[in-house]
């Protein structure tokens, strides 16, 4: 199952989503690759990697196979590719190559890659790269901080997806829309949650992720969640969405 997290806006918790649902997906026996297809590369740093001799950018621009570059994260279980500020060329270096948004399907799909799960962290832009994202995915989870400016960009991105899905990626579905960063003691969180509900039905997890210092703490840490704090909020609710995750396939 290859999922992307994906918003075009930035601050809504993607890389956040992705590292801590990989890791907590671990917990529950599962084998976890993470691809960072950002190029301020947080992913690969919130997760603590350091040292890498190549990264997506390479696999991309330079046909390196990506299995070359996948390194273990130092959790049993869960790899990643990393990425770096390189990534930031890719987009104008791609702009003229032939079949440009299925490179990174091109990439996975040539390889022998043994994992339950493919997590693929988008940069905030409905750039090449998430395109090519979205076109290698077989779902998509979709965080939404509640907020009045949160919806704007939806509209936009599920066109993107309806187009993604006719012209190049048909089996692309939404695994699920996460609402993120929620503010349990103000009346927004909970109106922006009816809105959610009343656009994407059951598509909305019933998992939230709230507002959670501990959360903050271990990315400052570079580690995901479950092994900074499993006593903390956030722990519970990112291996509740894992375990929504599992149940919804």
């Amino acid at each position: 199952m290859i999922i992307s997290v994906v918003n075009q806006k930035g601050g809504v918790g993607k890389t956040t989503t992705t590292c801590n649902l990989g890791s907590c997906l671990i917990e529950l026996g599962k084998k976890v690759l993470l691809i960072d297809s950002d190029p301020q590369g947080n992913l690969s740093q919130s997760i603590g990697v350091k040292e890498y001799k190549s990264t997506i950018y390479d696999c991309l621009t330079n046909d390196l196979p990506i299995q070359e570059s996948i390194i273990n994260t130092g959790i049993k279980g869960l790899d990643i590719v990393p990425a770096n500020i390189k990534l930031a060329n890719a987009e104008l270096e791609l702009s003229s190559a032939l079949g440009r948004e299925t490179l990174l399907r091109d990439c996975i799909k040539s390889s022998s890659l043994d994992y339950d799960y493919i997590l693929i962290d988008c940069n905030p832009s409905l750039s090449l790269l998430t395109i090519n994202a979205l076109a290698v995915c077989d779902r998509m989870i979709i965080p939404l901080e509640p907020s009045i400016f949160a919806l704007e960009g939806i509209s936009q991105l599920i066109k993107i997806i309806n187009l993604i899905k006719k012209k190049i990626n048909p089996k692309i579905e939404i695994e699920g829309v996460l609402l993120t960063r929620v503010d349990s003691r103000t009346s927004l969180s909970k109106e922006f949650k009816e809105q959610i509900d009343e656009i994407f039905g059951s598509k909305v997890f019933d998992t939230v992720i709230h507002q959670n210092i501990a959360i903050g703490k271990a990315q400052i840490e570079n580690m995901p969640i479950n092994l900074f704090d499993k006593n903390s909020k956030g722990y519970k609710e990112y291996l509740a969405l894992a375990q929504e995750v599992i149940g919804r396939e």
